[in-house]
């Protein structure tokens, strides 16, 4: 089952692509993160497929399911 085809409920753990070095720049670590639950000011979301994400740090970011996958979806 595909990113996709899942609902992805606030708490479900995921995990974000790495990428690789190129170009001089420095390769980023894959990161884990977790769905919040939309607030206010988040609304509305894109389309279809975006989340908004909340890091270990606190910090918060929209992004599509295509930059991530779910690690654990028992949310």
């Amino acid at each position: 089952m595909t990113t996709n085809q899942q609902q992805l409920k606030p708490g479900t753990r995921i995990e974000f692509y790495g990428t690789a070095a190129m170009g001089g720049f420095a390769a980023v670590p894959p990161e884990q993160a977790t769905i919040a639950r939309p607030r206010a000011e988040s609304l509305p979301l894109p389309s279809s497929g975006w989340h908004v994400v909340k890091f270990a740090s606190g910090g918060k970011l929209c992004a599509h399911e295509s930059r991530f996958r779910v690690i654990d979806n028992r949310a």
